[in-house]
């Protein structure tokens, strides 16, 4: 994508969002943390605190992060982040859904052209019977497609991770 390069809080926000949809842990926080102190000439204390936090007080540090935030970045990279979820296998299509569905409640007009609720859509029909597995099979299909591009988006160690 060509978007700027993301904000550490821009980041940050994103990875307390995939927390809440298990894409992201204390591990690759921490992973994160001492990748953006070593890039650093000068670790913040923020930094220290997500290098050093655990699972109860990450999210409270992540949202701590000071900097401007673009909801659409933190959005983009959040997809990304499902996207590299989906093909490590660590997020299946009801996974992606809830993320797809959760990012289209927020902000229905946001690109990427309601992916979420396409996907939400596909398989909720098979679930009540008038859709079958191939249907739901084409639409995460398409809504990986659309996603994977983010991927680019996220700093090399969340890409790893």
């Amino acid at each position: 994508m060509s978007d700027p390069t993301p904000t550490n809080a821009e980041v940050a926000r994103a990875l307390a969002l995939a927390m809440q949809h298990d894409l992201a842990d204390v591990h690759l926080i921490r992973l994160w943390a001492d990748s953006v102190i070593e890039s650093s000439s000068v670790a913040e204390p923020w930094m220290i605190d997500l290098s050093f936090c655990n699972a109860n007080d990450a999210a409270f540090h992540l949202r701590s992060v000071p900097g401007a935030v673009s909801n659409n970045i933190m959005q983009n990279l959040l997809f990304g982040l499902a996207a590299n979820a989906h093909q490590k296998g660590q997020v299946d299509a009801w996974g992606l859904r809830d993320i797809g569905w959760a990012a289209y409640v927020n902000d229905p007009e946001a690109p990427p052209d309601h992916w979420g609720l396409d996907l939400d859509l596909a398989i909720e029909t098979h679930i009540d019977g008038f859709a079958t597995i191939v249907d739901v099979d084409t639409a995460v299909a398409e809504a990986v497609q659309t996603i994977t591009p983010y991927i680019n988006a996220l700093p090399v160690v969340l890409r790893s991770g």
